[in-house]
């Protein structure tokens, strides 16, 4: 199997009246559609109540080329009257970023994990060097020891083609449960002189608990899927 290096997270809000056709529209058409391309590896989504944008398209990558690649981009310049449709209903609200892997502990989960605990952020360049030793050294594998983690990654920002700025760091851990990351076992983890160091620098920060809603789709599913475009009623 392709190793997933990269990562296109595209956040997306309709009004809740829409959200039937919406999620019709990306399981159906656009998921199968864009997995399909080369350089995509698996698609999964998540919805998230308490945030502004509150549904999340998480499309791991051979890279992080390949989302300024002809092939993505021809499905963002060319869109299927579907897709047209759903941009005008979103409207401003989206957002698309591009991420390469940095480090990753623990092993994908199967069936995915229900939960995914995201944190965005930014950090000082003075700092950097030092942050990404705490990371990999200390806080990655400290939080993916904590019971109900299945697996902790990190990812840096790529080069991003959607025009949205946006925090350079993130991280996502995949949970068994909607409570554990606020578990005993999870602040216990998370209370080193280190850590208190390091959060005290972090700005720009996005934290956000995630419900998957539609489980993984891999780049060779997507081509079995392949059918002609739905036109919208």
């Amino acid at each position: 199997m392709t190793l997933a290096n990269g990562l296109i997270t595209v956040r997306l809000h309709t009004a809740p009246q829409h959200d039937e056709e919406f999620n019709d529209w990306y399981n159906l058409e656009h998921v199968p559609q864009v997995s399909a391309l080369p350089g995509f590896v698996r698609t999964r989504r998540y919805f998230c109540e308490s945030t502004d944008i509150r549904y999340l398209a998480w499309y791991e990558t051979a890279g992080e080329n390949v989302e300024g690649g002809p092939h993505f981009q021809s499905v963002v310049t060319d869109p299927t009257p579907w897709s047209i449709r759903m941009r005008k209903l979103y409207g401003e609200n989206r957002e698309r970023m591009n991420f390469k892997l940095m480090c990753e502990v623990g092993s994908a989960p199967a069936p995915d994990a229900p939960w995914m605990y995201i944190v965005h952020t930014d950090i000082p360049d003075h700092i950097v060097d030092e942050y990404n030793e705490w990371y990999d050294k200390e806080h990655l594998p400290r939080c993916a020891g904590i019971p109900g983690v299945q697996r902790a990654r990190r990812y840096a920002r790529a080069a991003c083609t959607s025009g949205h700025g946006g925090p350079q760091y993130l991280t996502a851990y995949e949970l068994t449960g909607p409570d554990i990351w606020e578990s005993p076992a999870a602040l216990a983890a998370r209370k080193t002189p280190w850590t208190e160091k390091m959060r005290s620098l972090f700005s720009n920060t996005r934290r956000a608990l995630y419900r998957l809603v539609a489980p993984a789709i891999t780049h060779e599913q997507a081509i079995k899927m392949q059918r002609p475009p739905v036109s919208a009623a």
